[in-house]
């Protein structure tokens, strides 16, 4: 980045008449009379900057503040100066956050395009703004759009942020949790069930011969049948049910305050709801699946991997059975 022509500290020190017009209709100096501008403001100078020049680096101590006169200049809150937050246009000006709270640079300034600013220090602000409220009520209302603005900016971004984290805990195909959320918050509802001594039950499910259904019908009426089985999953079990796409035609659901035989009820309403519903895949084309299920009760000391291995293990049985069965873990 380019280095700015500076003349500040010069030897002028009167406004000329184009100098006048651009300040006094500037936010900044809004109803404070020219005459005042021009019998009190005094310029320290001015500064000339070249395309891509720096006025002020992030971090860096600052007891000046700047009047664009022309060009236009961005702002950027990272060192990087990548994407800039906001721009300024002739008649407003920056540096007043440092002279304010006598702190480094918030931010980095450059120009756009080739600019020219004037240049004044605190005292000359201090000093007019004493006399002239109208600048002291300007520059609040000019640091309160510059908060607002940020506040904005800010939640959009938290906004994204969450956006983003639910894309990557969702699964795209049944649209269900996926195994990564499903190792943060499984683990935080069984705490809670275990600090209120409330049962808690693990069941690992899976689709019954789905290589089938894929080396038949191809893949993406394989998908058609994981979606429709996650849509069933949601709709069979309660609310307060945590249900999560485990991996493959594997699913997870745990289900809390909830004992043994309760489990092995709910999961048997599953499994005959699932045997009992067909997906299209093609004209007067429908496939049935089945389900298989293990159901393992959480034991204090235990991990979250102790149980999904414990219901994993039946689920092994059920598959050993016949298939198209709920097994409660036996160890």
């Amino acid at each position: 980045m380019a280095a700015a022509e500076s003349a500040a500290g010069s030897t002028r020190t009167q406004l000329n008449a184009a100098e006048l017009d651009a300040l006094a209709s500037s936010r900044l100096f809004h109803d404070v009379s020219r005459q005042r501008l021009l019998e009190r403001l005094r310029p320290n100078g001015e500064v000339c900057l070249r395309s891509g020049a720096v006025l002020l680096e992030l971090g860096q101590r600052n007891a000046l503040i700047y009047l664009l006169l022309s060009g236009r200049l961005a702002i950027y809150l990272d060192a990087d100066a990548n994407i800039p937050v906001a721009h300024v246009e002739p008649g407003e000006c920056v540096g007043e956050i440092s002279i304010i709270d006598e702190e480094a640079a918030s931010a980095s300034v450059i120009a756009l395009e080739p600019s020219r600013l004037l240049v004044t220090n605190a005292a000359q602000l201090w000093e007019l703004m004493a006399e002239e409220p109208a600048l002291a009520l300007n520059l609040m209302h000019i640091l309160a759009e510059r908060i607002r603005r940020n506040n904005v900016a800010v939640l959009e971004s938290f906004k994204q942020q969450a956006h983003l984290r639910r894309l990557s805990d969702v699964d795209p195909v049944t649209g269900l949790h996926n195994r990564r959320w499903l190792s943060e918050v499984f683990v935080r509802r069984i705490d809670r069930c275990a600090r209120g001594d409330f049962a808690v039950c693990l069941a690992m499910l899976d689709i019954d011969r789905f290589k089938g259904v894929n080396d038949t019908f191809g893949h993406q009426v394989g998908d058609r049948v994981l979606a429709q089985v996650g849509r069933l999953l949601l709709k069979q079990f309660r609310p307060t049910d945590l249900v999560a796409r485990y991996g493959g035609e594997e699913f997870a659901v745990l289900l809390p305050e909830t004992r043994l035989q309760e489990a092995v009820a709910a999961l048997e309403r599953f499994r005959l709801a699932c045997e009992q519903t067909q997906t299209s895949v093609a004209q007067r084309t429908t496939v049935k699946v089945t389900v298989s299920a293990g159901i393992a009760q959480w034991r204090a000391g235990w991990s979250l991997d102790d149980l999904i291995q414990c219901a994993d293990r039946a689920l092994y049985r059920a598959k050993a059975s016949g298939r198209n069965c709920v097994v409660i873990d036996e160890s």
